[in-house]
């Protein structure tokens, strides 16, 4: 099915049946059908009931096939058991989508999840398109199309507007409508995707980023199931000048004990998230709120050079209340600039060099609070601007906000937090498409998600991975030895402390070896040795290496008895500036991700880390180095010495590239600690962890129909 087929079927219906649709208009298997009538919807509506043969005073079929079709889109309220045979008559009767409200498949356990795998086997050997199941459906507001059980359609007025909606939870379509309405805000499409058994998010976006009556798209998430075509699509949706709005939940560190290394740990259970979201465009919003007063901040828009912002004000308080979140979230706060000081003063008012621009109650005066919107909206150091109004918003908005509303329209954002509950004030912003907010907490949001805003990175290429893949392959175990690890990353470039490997405490030691060294019992059962006893650190001379080898290969021994020990591995003791942790995983939402971080044995207490989509280059990497703040010492704060930063970030881009190795399948691997010395005398790595997916899932999942 084309994208263009796709699109009319999917959003704008014209010939609908409803399958299972009850003769009671106030049952939830009644309400759709009730609804298309009642808002106006134009086309052809056909009941599907086999106990029936009239529904809601129209004519009801047995089956889809019976219809007198065509049909464009099936809505499906059957028990879950029945469905697969519905899906087989739509496949008869030619349905190009079928929406599924039914629930009891994959949500529900191992029976529901073979239901659901049944269903859309159906549909791919017809090329038939499926949304959900547990859908809650499909509302076009321009086409009147409400393909929903959704009782917020009891309401009589159903607003059209230019904002797309995909939601995975049900109810809370019917949520985005309600609050929009109460700010007169409509939307153009929303769409309930349910499991995602077929149509997933990033496809659904697609569809909408070429939807010429939508001009940005929200999305509430609760996870992401389709990164690939989330991020081609929201890069498309950026390429042609709609933004993508993410609510996504999951801010909580569940799941954090499921890493084996401490990369996983210190990157947190949404950090890959956040930095998906950035890479590819994608706005991040941390208040339900701020997913309707960000739009007209956004639509039209650029992401921001840098993060400086100026707050004008007529209200202290009014102002403070943002001025604090704003503060929390990072963003820098400009004081009156000499030319603002200079205009105010022909107001008679004397600024200052408060950080905020507070106008006083001189500011209601004729022509000061424009004046000082006309210099703020035209000065180059400026990213934003916020306009806090007081009181006055309530009882007096052609006074309280005119001003903002003729404020020259130069590019720069503008944001509005009216103080009171001033809905006229508020209705005059929204029809003038200035970005109006309720709360300064959601105020402050939606200028840090604008300030956070990010043009989607390149993709790098990974340049040549024969020595990689080649070494991979020899590897007949989930995890790699110490050993086998370093090499790996050796051969992608990573410079490694020389090695010696002992068979065992026994063995006979090199006559030239250099002293003090480090000696680390060498197994792939021991992702984190020093947990288990097995290291031993500023040995001094061969006797010393003896004895603290019999130690570690029996601390090992006793802490681990089920691990395989493979020999000692011995290390001349080294030292930097600074001990970092370089690591990449493949994260279950977003994919392949790369990851730096202060390093140590403490790595996870700190927490302290920069994430990005893998692979990055150079440029990116460096990036992420700024962004640590552990780092500061290296990048030379307060005159202390720098550290080689170029080497370092070739490391990162280095470690980044196992994302371009397919197989075996990587799933996470680690350099802990990489030391980094001064300026021009490189780094090098002291620690390797790699784990690798079982052979059995990587072959299923190979396996797997696509």
């Amino acid at each position: 099915m084309t994208t263009e087929a796709l699109n009319r079927a999917l959003l704008n219906a014209r010939t609908v049946a409803l399958v299972g649709a009850s003769g009671d208009p106030y049952k939830n298997t009644g309400r759709p059908q009730r609804f298309l009538k009642a808002h106006g919807f134009q086309g052809k509506v056909f009941p599907i009931n086999p106990n029936r043969k009239e529904v809601q005073g129209l004519p009801a079929y047995p089956s889809v096939v019976d219809a007198p079709g065509p049909i464009d889109h099936a809505f499906i309220m059957v028990p879950a058991p029945h469905v697969s045979a519905v899906i087989t008559d739509c496949a008869a009767a030619s349905v190009p989508v079928c929406t599924i409200y039914s629930d009891g498949f994959a949500e529900t356990g191992e029976a529901g999840k073979a239901l659901q795998e049944e269903i859309v086997q159906i549909a791919r050997n017809s090329g038939m398109r499926l949304i959900g199941p547990n859908s809650m459906g499909v509302i076009d507001t321009r086409a009147r199309m409400t393909l929903t059980i959704n009782a917020f359609l009891e309401d009589p007025e159903l607003k059209s507007g230019r904002i797309g909606v995909i939601s995975q939870s049900g109810t809370v379509i019917g949520t985005m409508m309600s609050r929009g309405s109460a700010r007169g805000i409509g939307f153009s499409n929303l769409v309930s995707i349910g499991n995602e058994c077929d149509v997933g998010v990033g496809e659904l976006l697609g569809l909408m980023v070429d939807d010429a009556g939508t001009d940005a798209v929200l999305l509430f998430l609760e996870g992401i199931r389709d990164a690939e075509a989330l991020a081609a699509n929201a890069r498309r949706a950026f390429e042609v000048g709609k933004p993508v709005i993410a609510y996504k939940l999951g801010r909580s560190d569940v799941g954090r004990e499921l890493a084996v290394s401490h990369s996983g740990a210190i990157a947190g259970p949404d950090a890959s998230v956040d930095a998906f979201f950035r890479h590819h465009g994608i706005l991040r919003v941390d208040m339900l709120e701020t997913l309707f007063e960000l739009p007209p901040l956004i639509i039209n828009a650029r992401p921001t050079p840098g993060h400086r912002v100026a707050v004008v004000t007529t209200t202290g308080g009014g102002s403070a209340m943002v001025v604090d979140r704003l503060g929390a979230a990072g963003l820098e706060l400009v004081p009156p600039s000499t030319r603002l000081k200079a205009r105010m003063a022909e107001f008679g008012l004397d600024l200052g060099n408060r950080r905020v621009i507070d106008l006083t109650m001189a500011g209601t005066g004729k022509g000061v609070y424009g004046a000082a919107l006309d210099v703020l909206l035209n000065e180059d150091k400026l990213d934003a601007v916020v306009a806090v109004v007081g009181t006055s918003a309530q009882f007096h908005p052609e006074v309280a906000v005119q001003p903002i509303i003729d404020a020259p329209k130069t590019g720069k954002p503008l944001a509005v937090f009216l103080v009171p509950q001033a809905d006229r004030s508020l209705e005059l912003l929204k029809d003038a498409g200035i970005a109006a907010f309720r709360s300064p907490e959601a105020c402050a949001d939606g200028v840090r998600a604008l300030i956070d805003w990010r043009t989607p990175a390149n993709q790098p290429d990974p340049g040549p991975l024969s020595d990689a893949v080649r070494l991979l392959a020899q590897v007949d175990s989930d995890s790699l030895s110490e050993r086998s690890a370093a090499a790996l990353f050796a051969a992608l470039g990573v410079p490694i402390v020389p090695t010696v490997v002992l068979d065992d405490p026994s063995a006979k030691l090199d006559a030239d070896m250099t002293f003090p060294v480090a000696a680390k019992v060498l197994s792939a059962d021991l992702p984190h040795k020093t947990e288990a006893g097995a290291v031993a650190l500023n040995i001094p001379d061969a006797t010393a290496l003896k004895q603290q080898a019999q130690i570690i290969w029996d601390a090992a021994r006793a802490n681990a008895p089920g691990a395989q020990l493979d020999g000692i591995l011995v290390q001349p003791m080294v030292s930097g500036l600074a001990e970092v942790l370089v690591g990449y995983r493949r994260d279950p939402e977003t994919g392949p991700i790369v990851v730096l971080g202060i390093g140590g044995v403490l790595a996870e207490l700190y927490g302290d880390a920069a994430v990005r989509p893998a692979p990055v280059d150079a440029t990116m990497a460096h990036e992420m180095i700024h962004e640590v703040r552990g780092l500061a010492p290296i990048r030379g704060y307060r005159n202390m010495p720098r550290g080689d930063l170029d080497a370092l970030a070739e490391v990162v881009a280095a470690v980044s590239r196992l994302a371009s190795i397919e197989r075996p399948c990587i799933l996470e691997a680690e350099i802990n600690p990489l030391y980094v010395a001064k300026i021009g005398e490189g780094v090098l790595a002291v620690d390797a962890l790699v784990r690798l997916a079982p052979r059995k899932l990587a072959i299923a999942q190979e396996d797997t129909p696509q």
